[in-house]
């Protein structure tokens, strides 16, 4: 019929149309944004050229997104050319234009319809026109239907409709003609009004829900309202605020959407939640990113269980925050049964119009009927009509449910109307039965009682009131009311639906209808795969399919999976069809790839994995590929870069990197807030005012709670490059932000490093506190006018407490150039404190003008498309003037979002201030989503430490039963599980206990009262204003014992008390990721730690008042410790420390903990992995000695014993020492003063004792003043005479000059300006100044000669007189051989020559000596002088006993010159640098050990003679002084920090007096095991004549030697040690038997030390003395030496006393005969003079003559046999050493020559010679297999200037292996097979691995500490899986990973060091300031390594020492 009609009108055959052109109408499209579709051609006017409508047409319909790219295509293209116009270009319109687009032409035809209609209400008296009019609206649907159609219904629909383009516009011209001459005006205006109305209808509620209820990042209003023309700030390179990036930062954060049927994918859904999100959330915190599964159906049955009817709004917000995701974040699972049907929340004005005009038309119709149909119904249903009781009228008995379908308040008014049945309503079909009045008077009741317009809307629409309005149970606080209520409710939405299906397609159109009437999961699919594109990259669609599920409709659990007629086994056609189309547009929009398809059979119980193989199967599968699928994705946006680093470097640029995101994060948020900035102009130019005064104090901004300082800083901080000159730096901090941007010294340390980026790159920030306070005074005294310093910090009132919210460090005076902006909130306590300490410039924030209040609601009301009404006006007007702060305004504004235009105004209330507000809004957010639930999760947010993660929240709320209670009471879980009791288990097998919608719609509602930020590695919610979480405290928590159950709950939460299938996923104290096979242990480890956990545990068990969990659990944890020390740092350990302080109880073992890790902060921030050894080493002695005084008594330390224990037990390998090493807790502890950015060189004091002044590397002087504290002058030299640095300083003339030298260099300048005042370098000797006649003179000596010169300052560096003096002692050394006193007596000054036995004393006026002082011993020897106002002072050295020496103090008087008295020093001190108080009364020197690396500070008191050692500390200290005992200054050399120590607090404890008498402690010069006996080793001392002997195999014998023996050899005697036995060679004297006289041993002493006497006493030897390295002990008493003239080796028989053979090289033939040498050397000439040669190219041959080839060829062969010559030579040089293998049958010598021999121990024969002719072959880094088979050394070829790594096959004799280019190796090892070579190599400070034989090489990046020195040792266990190196500090290397394992540090010098047992698993230490021997073993998780085999345990205990059963316990379980 179709083509009939449109012949029929093509033929115009029809009532005659006159044309009427002034009423045509003006259909203006929607415009088309596409950024790739090219611009209009323009006129020359510059206007856009007008297109026609036809050609807007092609465009819309021919573009990319509508036609199809196939022979459709071309064929339109080719029509389009063939008439004639243009050809569009194509473009891509998204889907909202889409559907405008499709609404707007469906509008103008659907209005025909609705005119037509109703002009002809007799259908019956219709005339031919009107039908033919009819037919033609019908034929233009079916071309607009295949138009519109954006899934195609195929080529031929799509083709159809092409052939309509043509005729379309006359069509509609025609169509307006006839409409215009009934409806004029009226007719465009209703046109209009529909398309704008239509287009509402589709695109309102997507657009509300992304834009008018999005809940912003932070209040829009707390600090101001949005700006409207936002200006885009600068970067940091080319302008002011530094680093600001751009663009939005990368989230480190992954979310995964998951969404399907609400009851028929639970299965599914569960299954993930179960099983794979476990997983993923640990494979990405594997790799440091979060990750997030939301499925907001979990744990729900069906959307309508909201108040407001926000689901739709509440999804498609959380799917968008998820699409932020750069992976996969979409996936849709879809089945057999269509989605739960709800009502559309809001329709516009006209559909929902339009609707009603279609039911009333109905019902009037149905009206003209009503007595017919009112007979056959009563007829019909005389079963169901009743009498009332009430009188004789009749009514419908209807059920429960029935009633519940409708309103209260309109149940009365069709009361006595037939209905149809409920079968029908409820299912959504039509019956068979014909629809009369009555229900239809019914529908349009219940559309008028439920939708109402609300014109608060712009423009208005229709709003589903809320359900309470007419089912006040659905918010009852009783369950079974709420239950009923909810119920009511759903079958209200039921029958709203099927009212709204039923007359919207005929009202609106089947699509539009469609579109109105979408579900959940439509709204989802579209945002989901229309979002991003392609949506194959982010989208992915699981189908299952039942196929047998068709013949088993008649199951009890068919109805859950797919859709059935109520009551009936048949399928829903309605439902299903609508699911096909669902599916259709998923097909349609995602590819198939993407769509996986699953076919899984039916079930008895449905589909149950539970009960089911089959399903369960199915479900593993699902879950495996849904893991593959997203980890795949997941792989692909990571970026993660694998790094072989060692721990401490990766951990620097792992905090390197969150620093630099910590100050990113700060300037966005900076932007954020500038952008609302737009009133308080004039508080701008008050502070512009202030600033362009000039930076004289720090300018504090002041205010109440939200009256606006955040905003106003942000834009004070983009505006102040403009108000100052210069290139402004801007440094930003909002405290608070962030939990990191809570602590001061994160705080401080962020502003710091932002500063040292700007004026010091190279500078090193500190982490201390103290440190951080004095390099922030000097990175400000660095700005400049060219650069100031802008730092601006918000919020100083949030600061948290680890630090008592210090401000003191902002309370110094500013230096010029340096501006700071401060906010506080007004009476806070950090407004205080910076009032009364600092000189602040106070601008106070007003409140907001009542025109800036009014502006502000109406500018957010202009934005949101919103209006009020009058009254609600005034009501919101009228509260925000009472309380007139951007905060409330944003509160009370949110407030008005929920009002309607028909809500009626009793119910509206907004209280005038902030807190009653914010009081109301948790009254409402109870009422509606109950009051457990609210009150429960503002509990917790408010008392979370910054914030609470989304998981914890869920989790604590599931942990409280009351909101179990009422979650099981108000949610629909009990519908679901009643629905589907197969697929639905209970809570507890399953389903979450809290669903996460709860927590979603909560959190939407409070809107912008809630916040989410980054922090700690994760993203946290909290309150976006304080004030908020202030009042839910004064709420919720009304007493300390509340708030301490929260925290206690926080704290079981994070110790998982709880328990937990996923414990180790989500609360470990680190995600560890295994990265491959690079290695056991930590090595190959990635660790991500649980920042939250760290940060959170110690928290809350402080605040819970828990301290004895916080005891066992956090500070004496040592896994605990660890995490901490490593994730973040050991100073949050030590602010754990000092919160867990109770005032009235003393915890001693706190105490001692403190004090530890005070003394190991330097170590364990640089690596704090060694914290096992660190505590071991400072503890292991003091807990060892720690036991009850009687059985039953508590022990001293009740916690140390458990930390020390799991030490041994540490998850890193960590290098454990079995004793303590280290310096042990209770001594004098220093501090560090920090300022200088370079290592300090130079120290000098005041006469008055409270300033000094320093010099560093950059030659930068800074005087300090000790009192303060901090840095009073700051001179960076000046433009003549700058010097880099400074030797020594010295401060004349009232401190106002410094004399500073420098080399040969002497300079004076002054103090305040730093001008220089005399300078000189011409001196030949170095100049020695000190001043004298209290400071106006300079004195001068110069090192190395007797000139002197005298300055006198106060006449601007006159020279006084140049004097040479002569003493009658001449110095003895040529460098430092000067003495002088730094103080002086009037004109005085002492000095004298070092090692020397006399000083002078030397008148700076007279230029002369006035006296001499001499020693009162001839043997003494002067260290240093001093001189005080009574004493002059010389410090001699004289000889003590045999043990070294003592000091002595010889006192002199100043007047007289005569001896006083001497004062006795003691054994330890070995005297570096003297200095005396001001007051003259004690003494104080320096005493730094080289041969330890450690500094004593002694103390004499020249009154009572006492002397004390008060301090020790590591390192060696360059300069130091102390002019008073509370200030004791000095520098060790390398550092940027003073080392200030306070003697004065223990001057007074004898417990240091020191016994002058007492010997220096001695240390281990060599360690010897025994070879028999492998538990025992001896250890031989420094001290001449001691050993130890060790039993390591005891652990309780650790630090207490088995046997010490004294005295038993001298220091001229050898003792080698063998098998329990000591040999000692004695009785030096000389041979007679030889041509000359030789000396020689002639006596050995055999002492057995298990007998502890001598067993054998042999005279009459012949021992060639030799250092004690060159002789070994050979098995069977066998001695190995070298020969008296060193060229050959010597073995003695000790039995006999004779020599038992000589083994000497052998040289009967030259070496090089066998083997001559032709390289590229014989192709050099030599030149006539300095025998250079020359190259001779192949050229210069063929040109060559005959005598000239003769003359090289003889000059070559002359070269050959001088080379020959001197290697032969070289044969006859003495041995340098040698090396002997493992297993004393190989030994090889070096000879300062180009060769070595290779020599067999048991046949004494040489065997083989290693020659290279081109390098000098040493055994300095050489390394020996234990059979020696093969040889490494490192050597340099003189020939190819090339180094070399040469392995040698000595069982050959020849070269195996060689490695080239390897400079810079300092040590060696191999493995017995030769099959693995270790080396260090200096300069790059790397480890390098090669395998010879298998031709591989790689380098092992060190740790940040490592540098090789001089002394370097390297050796190889585990068959070469480790190496060991002692380079300075100790580590272990893991060679097959490629990583450091573990490094220890020691406080003094490791002397030696040595393998034991089979594996050389255990290494044995030497120290060279104390005795013990420390074993160190590598500890895992399972304990320590097991140190040797049941051999090293072989044997019994032979000295005596015998065990108890407790000890054998403990040795058994270590």
């Amino acid at each position: 019929m179709c083509p009939a009609m449109w012949t029929y009108y093509t033929k115009r055959i029809g009532p005659p149309k006159k044309k009427n052109r002034e009423n045509i109408e003006v259909t203006n499209f929607p415009p088309i944004y596409d950024s790739t579709s090219k611009p209009l051609k323009q006129d020359h006017r510059g206007k856009r050229q007008t297109v026609p409508t036809t050609e807007r047409l092609q465009q819309l319909f021919f573009s990319n997104s509508l036609a199809d790219h196939g022979p459709l295509e071309r064929k339109i293209n080719i029509q389009k050319k063939t008439e004639g116009r243009s050809k569009a270009s194509r473009v891509k319109v998204n889907e909202e234009t889409e559907l405008a687009i499709k609404s707007h032409l469906r509008s103008h035809i659907q209005q025909r319809h609705l005119t037509t209609q109703t002009e002809n209400s007799n259908l019956v008296e219709k005339d031919v026109s009107s039908q033919l009019r009819h037919q033609t609206f019908n034929i233009k649907d079916q071309a607009l239907s295949a138009l519109l159609d954006l899934g195609g219904h195929g080529s031929t629909q799509l083709g159809e409709a092409a052939k309509f383009l043509q005729s379309l516009a006359a069509l509609r011209e025609e169509d307006e003609a006839e409409q215009g001459r009934g409806e004029g005006l009226e007719g465009k205006q209703m046109v209009a009004s529909w398309a704008e109305s239509s287009t509402d209808s589709q695109t309102s509620l997507l657009e509300e829900s992304v834009t008018a209820h999005k809940v912003p990042a932070a209040p829009a209003l707390t600090e101001g309202v949005q700006h409207r023309g936002p200006k885009i700030l600068t970067q940091s390179d080319g302008t002011k605020i530094q680093a600001v990036a751009n663009g939005p930062a990368k989230q480190r954060r992954f979310m995964v959407y998951i969404c399907g049927g609400y009851r028929d994918t639970v299965t599914e859904r569960q299954a993930l939640r179960e099983n794979v999100y476990p997983r993923l959330y640990l494979y990405c915190k594997q790799r440091g990113y979060d990750f997030k599964m939301v499925d907001l159906r979990l744990g729900i049955s069906d959307p309508i269980s909201s108040e407001h009817h926000d689901t739709v709004e509440l999804h498609l917000e959380t799917l968008k925050e998820c699409q932020k995701t750069e992976t996969a974040n979409f996936f849709v699972f879809a089945g057999q049964k269509h989605e739960v049907l709800t009502p559309p929340v809001r329709i516009s004005q006209h559909a929902f119009e339009s609707i009603l005009k279609v039911v009333e038309r109905d019902r009037k119709k149905r009206s003209r009927r009503r007595p017919q149909v009112d007979d056959e119904l009563a007829s019909d249903s005389q079963s169901t009509i009743t009498q009332s009781e009430a009188g004789s009228s009749f009514a419908r008995q209807s059920t429960p449910d029935q009633a519940d379908l409708l309103p209260q308040g309109s149940a009365t008014m069709i009361s006595n109307e037939a209905t149809v049945s409920q079968t029908s309503l409820s299912d959504g079909e039509e019956t068979g039965l014909a629809r009369g009045w009555v229900d239809l008077d019914r529908d349009l009741t219940l559309l008028q009682a439920w939708y109402k317009l609300d014109e608060n809307h712009v423009p208005p629409v229709y709003r589903l009131l809320p359900v309470s309005t007419h089912h006040p149970d659905f918010l009852s606080r009783d369950a079974q009311r709420r239950r009923r209520g909810r119920k009511a409710w759903r079958a209200s939405c039921r029958q709203l639906w099927v009212v709204l299906r039923r007359s919207a397609p005929e009202a609106l159109g089947e699509e539009e209808a469609s579109y109105l009437l979408r579900t959940v999961l439509d709204w989802e699919v579209e945002q989901g795969l229309s979002a991003r594109s392609p949506p194959e990259e982010f989208c992915h669609c699981y189908k299952r399919i039942i196929p047998d599920l068709l013949y088993s409709l008649r199951s009890e659990h068919a109805h859950t999976y797919i859709d059935l007629l109520k009551g009936q086994p048949q399928i829903n056609q309605t439902h299903h069809m609508a699911h096909q189309r669902l599916i259709h547009t998923i097909h349609r929009k995602l590819r198939h790839t993407n769509i996986y398809e699953r076919n899984v059979g039916w079930g008895k119980k449905g589909l149950s994995p539970k009960h089911n193989r089959s399903h369960l199967f199915y479900a593993d599968r699902l879950c495996s590929h849904f893991q593959r699928t997203l980890t795949s994705s997941l792989n692909r946006a990571m970026d993660i870069c694998k790094t072989k680093d060692s721990f401490d470097v990766r951990r620097r640029a792992a905090s390197r990197e969150q620093m630099q995101e910590e100050i990113l994060r700060h300037v966005r948020h900076g932007h954020v807030l500038e952008k609302r900035h737009v009133f308080r102009q004039d508080v701008l130019r008050e502070i512009r005012a202030v600033v362009e005064a000039g930076p004289r104090s720090p300018v504090l901004l002041l205010g109440e709670p939200g009256w606006g300082k955040s905003t106003t800083l942000a834009k004070a901080a983009l505006l102040m490059p403009d108000w100052i000159p210069g290139d402004v730096r801007v440094q930003l901090c909002f405290v608070g932000l962030t939990a990191e941007s809570r602590n001061v010294r994160l705080v401080l340390r962020s502003v710091c490093v932002q500063l040292a980026q700007t004026y010091s790159s190279h500078a090193h920030i500190s982490e201390p506190l103290p440190l951080l306070v004095s390099e922030l005074h000097t990175l400000l005294g660095l700005a400049s006018a060219e650069r100031p310093a802008v730092i601006v910090l918000d919020g100083l009132d949030e600061l948290s407490e680890e630090h008592r919210g210090d401000v003191s460090w902002l309370c110094a005076p500013l230096p010029p150039h340096v501006y700071v902006l401060l906010s506080a909130t007004t009476n806070s306590a950090a407004t205080r404190d910076l009032q009364k300490q600092a000189e602040t410039r106070v601008i106070y924030l007003p409140p907001l003008t009542p025109e800036e209040v009014t502006r502000a609601l109406e500018l957010r009301l202009e934005d949101d498309s919103r209006r009020l009404q009058p009254q609600q006006w005034q009501l919101l007007r009228q509260a925000c003037l009472a309380c007139r702060s951007p905060l409330f305004l944003e509160a009370a504004y949110f407030e008005t979002r929920a009002w309607s235009s028909f809500t009626p105004q009793e119910s509206l209330t907004l209280p005038g201030d902030l807190a009653k507000l914010y009081e109301a809004v948790l009254s409402r957010l109870e009422r509606e989503h109950g009051e457990r639930l609210v009150r429960r999760a503002a509990e917790l947010i408010s008392l979370s430490r910054a914030g609470i993660t989304e998981d914890e929240l869920l989790e604590l709320l599931a942990r409280d039963s009351g909101v179990l209670r009422e979650v099981d009471a108000l949610s629909s879980r009990r519908h679901l599980s009643a629905a589907s009791p197969s697929s639905s288990p209970p809570p507890s097998e399953g389903l979450p206990r809290v669903p996460s919608v709860l927590w979603a719609r909560l959190r939407r509602a409070l809107g912008p009262h809630l916040t989410e930020v980054e922090s700690d590695g994760t993203w946290v919610v909290r309150w976006s204003h304080a004030e908020f979480g202030r009042v839910a405290v004064q709420r919720y928590l009304h007493s300390d014992d509340s708030k301490r159950i929260v925290h206690a709950d926080f704290a079981d939460y994070y110790r998982g008390s709880a328990g937990g299938r996923h414990r180790e996923v989500f609360q470990p104290l680190a995600w560890v990721l295994d990265e491959g096979d690079r290695g056991r242990g930590g090595g190959g480890k990635r660790h991500v730690f649980n920042l939250r956990k760290l940060h959170g545990l110690p928290y809350h068990l402080v605040h819970s008042g828990q301290i004895m969990p916080l005891m066992d659990e956090c500070l004496f944890s040592y896994e605990f410790l660890l995490h901490k020390a490593w994730g973040l740092s050991v100073l949050h350990i030590e602010e754990d420390l000092r919160a867990a302080v109770i005032p009235d109880k003393e915890l001693l073992d706190v105490q001692v903990l403190s004090q530890v890790l005070l003394m190991s902060t330097d170590v364990l921030l640089r690596d704090p992995c060694q914290l096992a050894s660190q505590l071991l080493g400072r503890l292991a002695q003091i807990v060892s000695q720690d036991r009850p005084v009687a059985p039953g008594d508590p022990c001293k330390y009740t916690h140390l014993h458990t930390l020390l224990a799991q030490c041994q037990h540490s998850s890193l390998p960590s290098l454990v020492p079995s004793f303590t090493c280290l310096l042990p807790p209770g001594g004098l502890m220093y501090t560090f003063i920090a300022g200088h950015m370079s290592p300090v060189t130079a120290i000098a004091g005041s006469h008055s004792g409270s300033q000094v002044i320093t010099c560093s590397e950059e030659g930068t002087l800074r005087l300090w003043d000790l009192k303060l504290g901090s840095v009073v002058q700051t001179l960076s030299g000046g433009d003549d005479g700058d010097l880099p640095a400074a030797d020594t300083l010295t401060l004349c003339l009232d401190d106002s000059l410094v004399a500073v030298t420098r080399g040969h260099h002497l300079q004076v300048r002054e103090v305040s300006s730093g001008k220089v005042l005399y300078s000189e370098s011409d001196s030949l000797d170095v100049p020695m100044v000190t001043c004298a006649s209290e400071g106006q003179l300079l004195v001068a000596f110069f090192d190395g000669s007797q000139m002197v010169k005298v300055f006198d300052l106060a006449a601007s560096c006159k020279l006084l007189c140049c004097a040479t003096i002569a003493l009658e002692s001449e110095p003895i050394h040529k460098d430092h051989s000067v003495l002088l006193s730094h103080n002086s007596v009037r004109d005085y000054v002492l000095f004298a020559y070092r090692s020397g036995r006399e000083a002078a004393v030397f008148s700076a006026r007279r230029g002369s000596v006035v006296a001499v002082l001499k020693t009162q011993h001839p043997s003494a020897a002067i260290q240093a002088v001093e001189m005080t106002s009574q004493y002059l002072l010389i410090f001699c050295r004289y000889p003590y006993k045999h043990q070294g020496d003592i000091i002595h103090i010889e006192l002199f008087c100043t007047s007289t010159f005569k001896y006083q008295r001497s004062i006795l020093g003691c054994g330890q001190d070995l005297i570096s640098q003297v200095t005396v108080t001001s007051g003259g009364s004690h003494v104080v020197a320096f005493c730094p050990s080289s041969r330890s690396s450690v500094t004593d500070i002694i103390v004499w008191n020249l009154e009572t003679e006492d002397h004390k050692h008060l301090a020790r500390c590591p390192g060696l200290v360059s300069q130091g002084m102390c002019l008073d005992l509370r200030f004791c200054l000095g520098f060790c050399g390398g550092e940027r920090f003073l080392r200030l120590w306070d003697l004065a607090s223990r001057i007074n404890d004898q417990t240091l007096t020191y016994n002058t008498h007492k010997a220096r402690s001695d240390g281990t010069l060599e360690v010897i095991p025994m070879g028999t006996q492998c538990r025992y080793v001896l250890c031989r001392s420094t001290r001449h004549g001691t050993l130890r002997m060790w039993n390591v195999a005891r652990p309780r014998l650790s630090g207490r030697a088995v046997r010490v023996e004294h005295g038993l050899f001298a220091s001229t005697d050898v003792a080698l040690a063998r098998d329990l036995k000591l040999y000692i060679l004695t009785d030096r004297g000389t041979s007679q038997f030889t041509d000359s006289p030789t000396p020689v041993y002639q006596t050995l002493l055999v002492y057995d030390l298990t007998k502890r006497s001598y067993v054998k006493r042999q005279t009459g030897l012949f021992i060639v003395p030799c250092p004690q390295s060159d002789y070994t002990m050979l098995k069977d008493q066998v001695l190995l030496g070298l020969s008296e003239t060193r060229d050959h080796l010597i073995l003695w028989d000790l039995d006999s006393g004779y020599i038992k053979g000589r083994i000497k090289s052998s040289h009967r033939e030259s070496l090089l005969s066998s083997s001559p040498v032709r390289d590229r050397q014989s192709q050099v000439i030599a030149t006539e003079d300095h025998r250079v040669f020359q190259l001779v190219m192949p050229w210069d041959r063929r040109r060559e003559t005959q005598t000239a080839k003769r003359r090289r060829v003889e000059r070559e062969a002359q070269r050959e046999q001088e080379e020959q010559r001197r290697l032969d030579q070289e044969k006859f040089n003495v041995v340098d050493q040698y090396l002997l293998s493992g297993d004393q049958q190989v030994v090889v010598c070096s000879y300062y020559a180009h060769h070595l021999n290779v020599f067999c121990m048991s046949t004494q024969n040489h065997l083989h010679t290693l020659e290279d002719r081109g390098s000098l072959l040493s055994l300095q880094t050489a390394s020996l297999t234990h059979t020696g088979g093969h040889l490494v050394l490192s050597n340099y070829s003189e020939a190819q200037h090339t180094a070399y790594l040469t392995l040698w096959d000595l069982t050959r004799g020849t070269v195996r292996k060689r490695l080239k280019n390897e400079p810079g190796i300092c040590c060696v090892a191999m493995t017995n097979d030769a099959s693995r070579v270790a080396f260090g190599v200096a300069g790059i400070n790397k480890l390098k691995v090669w395998d010879p034989f298998k031709r591989k090489h790689k380098a092992i990046s060190g740790y940040g500490s490592l540098q090789f020195g001089v002394v370097n040792q390297l050796f190889l266990v585990e068959e070469g899986a480790k190496a060991v190196l002692l380079a300075g500090e100790l580590s272990m290397w893991d060679l097959n990973a490629g990583t450091v394992l573990s490094v220890f540090t020691p406080d003094s010098t490791i002397q030696c060091v040595s393998l034991l047992g089979d594996a050389n698993n255990t290494i044995l230490l030497g120290f060279s300031d104390h005795p013990t021997l420390v074993t160190v073993r590598l500890s895992s998780n399972k304990g320590l390594v097991k140190a040797t085999t049941s051999h090293t345990h072989r044997g019994e205990d032979l000295f005596g020492e015998c065990s108890s059963s407790e000890d054998e316990e403990e040795e058994g379980g270590r």
